[in-house]
Order: C-alpha cells, then sequence, then structure tokens
C-alpha cells in the first residue's frame, strides 16, 4: 500500500459519483498539512478472529496483488451479514494494532446482490474519519458476488489518504448467521391460498415422511422418465422438508450403485403435488460440466438448521476422487450454490470431501 496525495475524502472522490452525498464533516474538513503522518493501516494475518469468513455471509477485500488463500497477510476490510436480508455489522479494518470499526452511511452505482454498490462511504466510530470504496462488481453467480477489482481509500483527520488496490467478494460459507431481531423461521411461512385438503406439515423445514399414496402412479412415471430413475429404486420412502403450510421439498430415491446412492427433488404443493411441483435445479460454477445429470444429487446430507445439503459424488469406489457439492435453500425453495469443491485426480489418496480443491467460491 502506498499513500495517495493529501486530500480529504470529498476532494478525493469529487465528481465520481454524483448521486453520492457525503456528510458535511467530510465536505468541509481542512486537508491535512504536507508532511502529515500516514495512517497506520495494516492487513488482517490469515486465521485471525475479525478477519474470519469461514461461517455465515461476509463481504471482503484484499490487496489485489495478493491472495487470501495462499497469504499469511491479505484482508484489508471484512464485514459480517446477518439473517437472510444480511443485515450489515460494523465493517473492520486494521489501524495499528487495533480493529476499527466502520458504519456505513452512504452508497453510489449500480448494485448486484447483498447490497454492495459499486460507490460505499463508511465513517469511523468517532466520525473523524472516513473509509470510500470504489469497486467493479463480477456477475453474480449462485450466491456469490466477486469484486473484480476496486480501490479502497481510508481518510482519517490530519493524516495522508490513503489509496489501496484491491480486490475481493461477497458470499456465504453455510447459512447466514441469525439475526437476533428476525422472526423465528416457523413465522416466516410464506401463506399459498388452499386448495384442495390441507395437509398437517411439521414446523418449518423440518423432515417428514411423505405417505406413499401421496406419490401417485403418474408422478412416480414422470420422474423415471425425467431422471432415469430405477423404479425399484423410487419405491424406497420419501423424505418432505416443510416449507410452509402449504409447500415442501420431496426428496426421492432416484438410484442405488456399489458404493453410492442418489436423489431428486421435487418442490411440491402438498395439497395437490401430482398437478402441482416442479424440480429443483442444481447449479455449478460457470465453466463447469456437471458429472451428474442436472437436478440429480448424490449421497445427500442434510443440516436441517442451516437448510443445506451437501452432495459428494465419488468417482470410483476407492474414494480418491470425486466432487463435493453444498446447497442451501432459499426462502422461495430453490437451490443456491454455496460450495463446490473437485478433486480431479484419482491418485489413490482418499480424503474427506472437505478437503478437496475448492473450485467456488473463488477467493
Amino acid at each position: 500500500m502506498h499513500p495517495a496525495r493529501p486530500s480529504f475524502i470529498a476532494a478525493l472522490l469529487a465528481g465520481m459519483v454524483p448521486m453520492l452525498v457525503f456528510p458535511a464533516s467530510a465536505q468541509n474538513a481542512t486537508p491535512p498539512k504536507p508532511g502529515a503522518p500516514e495512517i497506520d493501516l495494516k492487513l488482517f494475518e490469515k486465521g485471525e478472529k475479525d478477519a474470519d469468513r469461514s461461517k455465515g455471509c461476509t463481504i471482503a477485500l484484499w490487496q489485489a496483488n495478493r491472495d487470501p488463500e495462499q497469504d499469511k497477510y491479505a484482508l484489508l476490510f471484512v464485514q459480517q451479514l446477518r439473517g437472510k436480508d444480511h443485515a450489515r455489522e460494523p465493517a473492520r479494518i486494521k489501524v495499528g494494532n487495533a480493529t476499527a470499526p466502520l458504519t456505513r452511511i452512504a452508497v453510489g452505482g449500480k448494485t448486484n446482490g447483498y447490497g454492495l454498490h459499486e460507490v460505499e462511504l463508511y465513517r469511523f466510530a468517532d466520525g473523524d474519519g472516513y473509509v470510500a470504496l470504489d469497486l467493479k462488481l463480477g456477475p453474480l453467480e449462485g450466491e456469490a458476488v466477486e469484486i473484480e477489482s476496486g480501490k479502497m481509500m481510508v481518510s482519517y483527520l490530519g493524516k495522508e489518504t490513503f489509496r489501496a488496490s484491491v480486490k475481493g467478494g461477497a458470499g456465504c460459507m453455510g447459512a447466514p448467521l441469525p439475526n437476533a431481531n428476525a422472526p423465528s423461521a416457523s413465522a416466516q411461512k410464506a401463506p399459498v391460498p388452499p386448495v384442495g385438503k390441507k395437509v398437517e406439515l411439521p414446523e418449518f423445514f423440518e423432515p417428514y415422511k411423505v405417505e406413499p399414496k401421496q406419490f401417485t402412479a403418474s408422478f412416480r412415471k414422470e420422474v423415471q422418465q425425467k431422471f432415469k430413475c430405477n423404479p425399484e429404486v423410487m419405491k424406497g420412502a420419501i423424505t418432505g422438508y416443510s416449507l410452509s403450510e402449504e409447500s415442501a421439498i420431496w426428496e426421492i430415491p432416484c438410484d442405488r450403485f456399489a458404493y453410492q446412492a442418489s436423489s431428486i427433488f421435487a418442490l411440491v404443493y402438498v395439497m395437490a403435488p401430482e398437478r402441482q411441483h416442479s424440480y429443483l435445479k442444481t447449479p455449478v460454477p460457470a465453466g463447469i460440466q456437471r458429472v451428474n445429470d442436472p437436478g440429480v444429487l448424490m449421497n445427500p446430507k442434510w443440516d436441517i438448521k442451516s437448510r443445506t445439503v451437501t452432495s459428494v459424488s465419488l468417482a470410483r469406489g476407492a474414494g480418491d476422487c470425486g466432487v463435493m457439492e453444498k446447497y442451501r435453500v432459499t426462502p422461495e425453495g430453490e437451490f443456491a450454490l454455496v460450495e463446490y469443491r473437485e478433486k480431479a485426480k484419482c491418485d489413490g489418496v482418499a480424503i474427506p470431501a472437505e478437503q478437496y480443491p475448492l473450485v467456488f467460491p473463488k477467493r
């Protein structure tokens, strides 16, 4: 990082985004004198508690010429998001040996998921400093936004302004952290106009056994033809996961192999599942050719609390290569990709799928 020419944040960003309105304190502040001390801005150490991105959803920026996966020091800016609406906690940067909290006070330009904008302005807790972000946002892929490039500018009264080139991203590792002010999951049920006989369901996203008579012969035949499922395997038990009083996801067994089994997933209107249903899609990262047919998951394992399902598809019985996919169920009852790992080389060394090389999200 190198210090920019002395200026304050209003002068630094003047004219960059006309719709962005800066506080009066920023607009009228006196620029620092020549030779003013630099801001002691530092990088977070890898694994440092204040820079932890291993749980929930975060927005993170790192120095553009560094790799947060490889370098011990790379991260400049981290912000935790909470709840399904991604409510923002104070962002964090490191000044000297202390973590400085920041509050976002203004935005400008386009947005592309997580409330992330091309231009954002944050203020230090004491009100005497500001952090401005000028970002180039990539497309929304699954549930991640890549920050392809950008500038992070830090200004503080009486000190020279820092300007750093950054890259970064916004995304989730597992379920979003709960929002203490949000209603409980069972209170977030989306009502659907009732049609037909009402079916009693358990609490939100609790698994339950689907009655065999609900999976009618015509419904079964449709699934068999669409996904080439084994009709004998399809006679197995179907597990439902409730989404509301009228809708649920059904996990339907599809086929069984020597060392793994497959399932497909249908979003159904439980009072008329044969007539009203759709099949969940399984998105993968751009440029990836899925090893299984779309909509098919191998050996699915659920984390009910976070509403995520993990699929491990082994390339051979030795278990030394394969693909791991993790999806989260959205409020709309769809699969959103959370994580994708692949070990392409079958080298005779079997490792847990959670340790396969990470393909998505990119870091």
